[in-house]
């Protein structure tokens, strides 16, 4: 492969809704076949097991003890900050902001792969209708806001839910088939404490790791 500054390459688009939402599913299916290539590189969502807890519980009505796991994350982490000159406070910049900033991947996670499981817990509970109803309309409108605004806020929506629902389809289509379910379980690795305690020679020396 070479570049050559004097090609054009274009990109043919799907002209009508229904072959762009059938070029959506098709792209879902791929992540099973490629989960089980790469794993752990086709999770729906990487938070922090902490930060999932958290918004888990508030999102079952538990608000209280959601805090109570994202105080804990923050007092988990500073063990491992030693070196660093603040650990307390590098904590709480980065668990506390981790824990909030998480409800955005988590928001993506319920509209785009785990519709389906969202959609029949929404069925039987009204809690369930509230959580996804807010993870459909915060997030997209938000995006429309920052945005360029070629569509008024109704229609991006829809279309952000359709693609979303094409897309997540075709992911659970595509797990059927490979009978492999790893597309659809977020990862949720970064607990503290599960990795190794940082070393002050990573810190200090020029070059060295990062922490």
């Amino acid at each position: 492969m070479r570049y050559s500054p004097a090609a054009t390459v274009t990109h043919p688009t799907r002209r009508g809704l229904t072959a762009w939402l059938r070029q959506r599913f098709d792209y879902g299916t791929s992540a099973a076949p490629l989960s089980r290539r790469h794993p752990g590189a086709l999770a729906p969502v990487r938070v922090s097991a902490w930060s999932a807890a958290a918004w888990s519980l508030a999102a079952v009505g538990q608000p209280v003890p959601g805090v109570l796991v994202g105080l804990g994350a923050t007092a988990a982490l500073p063990s491992r900050l030693g070196p660093l000159g603040h650990p307390w406070q590098e904590a709480l910049r980065l668990a506390g902001g981790g824990t909030w900033a998480a409800w955005r991947p988590l928001a993506s996670a319920i509209t785009r792969v785990w519709w389906p499981i969202a959609l029949a817990a929404a069925v039987v509970s009204r809690r369930a209708r509230r959580v996804l109803l807010a993870a459909a309309l915060v997030p997209a409108l938000l995006d429309w806001a920052d945005g360029d605004r070629d569509l008024d806020p109704v229609r991006y929506t829809a279309l952000r839910l359709l693609d979303d629902a094409a897309y997540g389809a075709g992911v659970w289509v595509g797990c059927l088939r490979e009978r492999d379910a790893t597309a659809l379980a977020p990862d949720l690795a970064s607990w503290p404490g599960r990795r190794t305690r940082l070393h002050s020679a990573e810190v200090t020396t020029p070059g060295g790791p990062p922490p």
